[in-house]
Parts: structure tokens; C-alpha cells; sequence
């Protein structure tokens, strides 16, 4: 990508998080669910795992008998694209994108995806290519 399509697709994620609500928390999610995206997008396992829950991380990697670098790159999720909202509520957040909805909830170091690669399913909960809590 170039460096002018990256800036322009940044200052648009900052533009649809504003669009938002002027929450900065919202603000947060919404780059935190960003970075998850690119993370996997750009097959960096260990910056996504950084940026997911400690549980579903450790979640993660134990059920695939692998580091959750390598589980994470390994899940069904899909290929990064903009913000079109986020939504937040006390300290969990939902954030929807052009190919994907995530969940995340807020720790005492910050914002971290709790689902990911989420489909909805009806009256039935999301099915989430990787969650957990």
C-alpha cells in the first residue's frame, strides 16, 4: 500500500471513530481493533496476540497445541478494512468494519479484543472465529 492510500485510510479510521462520539475511550477500541486487523493482515502473530485478551490468548494458543502467534494467523478471520463504527458501553466495545465485527472489553492496560472474526447469527449470539473472555 502506499504511503498516501495509508495515510488517507488513517485519517479516515480517525474520521469514522469521531463520527462516533467524541469518546476517547470509543477512540481507543477502535484503534485497538485496527491494529488487531492489520496485525493479522500483515501475518504479525505476536503483535495480534498482544493486543487480544491474556485469557483468549492463552485460550488460544492451548487449543491449537501452538504460540498463539502461530494459532492466531492460523484462525478464519478476514482481510483488514476500514472503521465504519464503533460503539462503546462502560468497558466493553463493539467495533464493526467492512469485513469483520469485534468485541473488546477495557483492562486496567488498556483495550483488548475479546472476539474477532464475528458473524451474526440471528437472535443467537455472534460466532466468533477466535473469543473467548
Amino acid at each position: 500500500m502506499s504511503s498516501t492510500a495509508s495515510a488517507f485510510l488513517a485519517g479516515l479510521t480517525v474520521l469514522l471513530v469521531s463520527a462516533c462520539g467524541s469518546d476517547g475511550a470509543a477512540s481507543e477500541a477502535g484503534d485497538v481493533a485496527a491494529g488487531f486487523s492489520q496485525a493479522v493482515g500483515s501475518q504479525d502473530g505476536a503483535r495480534a496476540c498482544a493486543l487480544l485478551s491474556p485469557k483468549i490468548a492463552t485460550s488460544l494458543a492451548e487449543e491449537a497445541s501452538q504460540t498463539c502467534a502461530d494459532a492466531v494467523l492460523n484462525q478464519d478471520l478476514p482481510a483488514p478494512s476500514g472503521l465504519e463504527r464503533v460503539e462503546r458501553q462502560g468497558r466493553s466495545a463493539f467495533v464493526v468494519t467492512a469485513t469483520d465485527t469485534m468485541f473488546l472489553s477495557e483492562f486496567p492496560d488498556g483495550w483488548k479484543v475479546i472476539g474477532a472474526g464475528c458473524t451474526e447469527q440471528g437472535s443467537a449470539p455472534y460466532d466468533c472465529a477466535v473469543s473467548g473472555g
